[in-house]
């Protein structure tokens, strides 16, 4: 591998290591994927799972690779093989250089969002505390009201909100809908202002224990 490759060519590089690392199998799980590619590229690789679900993403994009559900799980079938790259074959060092390249070029690029990120958490952080707030008003008085043994705490709500999300937004509002009535017009409301992933932030930020709330 020459010194000072071009990113194209270290993304093909990649690539290329990839479907070599299927083998002479046509369909692998992602998980097992990921595992060979490490194997093949050095024990000590600097690749990311998501480094490497993001190429495998580019790969789809391309056309060398599709994702399929197989018994259940996350897989992908290869629709390319090597020889259709016209390049030579890697060696291991080879492949380990090549990904040590790509990952110091993805720090540099998150380095450069780390603004956008502390923007993010700030947002995600604030819409965390207006949740919070519906789900108090949602949940039975504790001066009036005492909780019913097996009764949901507000964080068992979250908990199931988060996963509820992550199945679907229906799912999501159907829990609303049943457990929390109260605010179910609300939450909606930001469901559809921020999407999704916005709000599985937000959830997340509340389960972490995160602190929320200014300082009284």
């Amino acid at each position: 591998m020459s010194i000072g490759m071009r990113p194209e060519d270290i993304e093909r590089e990649i690539e290329i290591a990839v479907v070599r690392t299927f083998g002479w199998s046509v369909i692998e799980f992602e998980a097992v994927l990921f595992q060979k590619f490490l194997v093949m590229s050095a024990p000590r690789s600097l690749m990311t799972e998501d480094m490497f679900r993001k190429h495998l993403k580019g790969m789809e994009a391309k056309g060398y690779l599709t994702p399929v559900e197989f018994h259940g799980k996350r897989a992908w079938k290869r629709l390319s093989i090597e020889s259709d790259f016209e390049e030579i074959v890697l060696t291991p060092k080879e492949i380990k250089d090549l990904i040590e390249k790509a990952k110091a070029e993805s720090e540099r690029k998150a380095a450069q969002k780390k603004p956008q990120s502390e923007k993010i958490v700030s947002e995600s952080k604030a819409l965390a505390v207006i949740i919070l707030r519906y789900l108090e008003i949602s949940m039975p008085s504790r001066v009036k009201v005492k909780r019913k043994i097996g009764e949901p705490t507000l964080i068992d709500h979250i908990e199931s909100l988060h996963h509820a999300l992550v199945e679907s937004r229906e799912s999501f509002l159907n829990y609303i809908r049943k457990n929390l009535p109260r605010v179910y017009d609300e939450m909606k409301k930001i469901l559809n202002a921020n999407g999704d992933e916005v709000i599985l932030r937000s959830l997340r930020v509340i389960e972490s224990g995160q602190r929320i709330y200014p300082p009284q």
